[in-house]
């Protein structure tokens, strides 16, 4: 049944995903759509901290506001992610293991 694929965990508030840009516009990180109960600042906050640990250090992290419904989130990476590319931005995939963090 589709409507089950599709429901959101009973603890997340809502779907989202993140995108870390280096400051000049040259290389991008794209997360997966995940379901999360965290606030924005929060992620955006550990997305920054993960991409200083792999030696990116000026960058900026952007995660829309969370939504409830699961192909709204998909819809709107999949438009960061052709805005991006048309633009001529490097796109890197974050691994799903990586980020979000586990809690």
């Amino acid at each position: 049944m589709l409507v089950a694929a599709f429901a959101s965990p009973a603890a997340a508030s809502g779907w989202t995903f993140c995108v870390g840009a280096s400051l000049d516009a040259r290389e991008a990180w794209l997360s997966d759509v995940f379901a999360t109960s965290a606030t924005r600042e929060r992620l955006e906050g550990e997305l920054v901290a993960l991409l200083h640990e792999q030696g990116v250090r000026r960058v900026n992290a952007q995660c829309p506001a969370p939504s409830a419904d699961k192909i709204d989130a998909i819809n709107a990476q999949t438009t960061a992610e052709a805005f991006n590319k048309k633009l001529g931005v490097t796109l890197h995939a974050l691994p799903p293991q990586d980020f979000p963090p586990r809690r």
